[in-house]
């Protein structure tokens, strides 16, 4: 199985996590204080979301505070794949549900194939931190960049000053006739 990634996602090994009281102690205190879709999980894993970059840090340090250590125990993900740290016990995989929304996915590294994928209780697009965290990145990028192209899976952005391209994954796919890709 896997977990669902949206906004920044602290993905956490449970089997780590479970060997550690005052890791515990320290997911224990926020409980009741994250938004509603924030917390899912599956047989390995627990993922808690956030749309604020610095409170996903703090929490990130709190955990740290309690024992884990980053990269070892647990790892920072965006919705958008994107990692700071190397893990070499997590696989991150993309893909799309029925309406074509398209997801990244968190496991723990295996040779079995994903069967699933764990959603915060009560989930759904409208209310997702994966909608509101993809909407506030598109405002980003409008500031400082202009929008190339559009991809099947990606919209393509140049930055306005150093010219780089981004490459941002969409929230849905767009359907696309061969002679309009790239």
């Amino acid at each position: 199985m896997a977990v669902l990634i949206e906004g920044y996602s602290i993905v956490i090994n449970k089997e780590q996590a479970l060997k550690n009281q005052k890791a515990l102690d320290a997911l224990g205190s926020v409980e009741g204080t994250l938004h509603p879709t924030a917390i899912c999980s599956d047989e390995d894993l627990l993922r808690i979301g956030f749309l604020d970059l610095k409170q996903a840090n703090e929490f990130l340090a709190a955990l740290e505070g309690g024992g884990l250590e980053t990269s070892k125990d647990m790892v920072m993900l965006t919705q958008f794949g994107e990692s700071e740290m190397p893990c070499d016990w997590l696989s991150t995989q993309f893909t799309k549900l029925k309406d074509n929304t398209l997801i990244c996915l968190a496991s723990k590294v295996s040779s079995k194939p994903v069967k699933g994928v764990a959603m915060p209780k009560g989930w759904s697009l409208e209310t997702s931190l994966l909608k509101r965290y993809y909407e506030e990145r598109i405002n980003y990028m409008h500031e400082g960049y202009r929008l190339l192209r559009e991809e099947p899976m990606h919209s393509v952005y140049k930055h306005n000053q150093t010219g780089n391209e981004v490459r941002l994954l969409r929230l849905t796919v767009k359907e696309m006739a061969e002679s309009e890709l790239q």
